[in-house]
């Protein structure tokens, strides 16, 4: 078995009608797998979670108070 990486961008009419294509041949067997690979950004969201630097809030006049300080 192969890995290939290709990076296919979601905005364009060509990427996302090569999605769906890829999508619907890994639903009809097991010989293709499709891997979603959060970016960075949600990367480091993630583990900012997980290491509990997150901001509580109890409603959002509470979010933006805490956003403007």
């Amino acid at each position: 078995m192969s890995t290939v990486t290709v990076r296919i961008s979601s905005k364009s009419k060509r990427g996302k009608h090569l999605i769906a294509l890829l999508s619907d041949m890994a639903k009809q067997g097991n010989d293709i797998e499709l891997e979603n690979i959060p970016n960075a950004e949600t990367v480091k969201a993630i583990e900012d979670v997980r290491k509990g630097n997150v901001t509580k809030c109890d409603n959002v006049a509470d979010l933006m108070a805490k956003l403007k300080a």
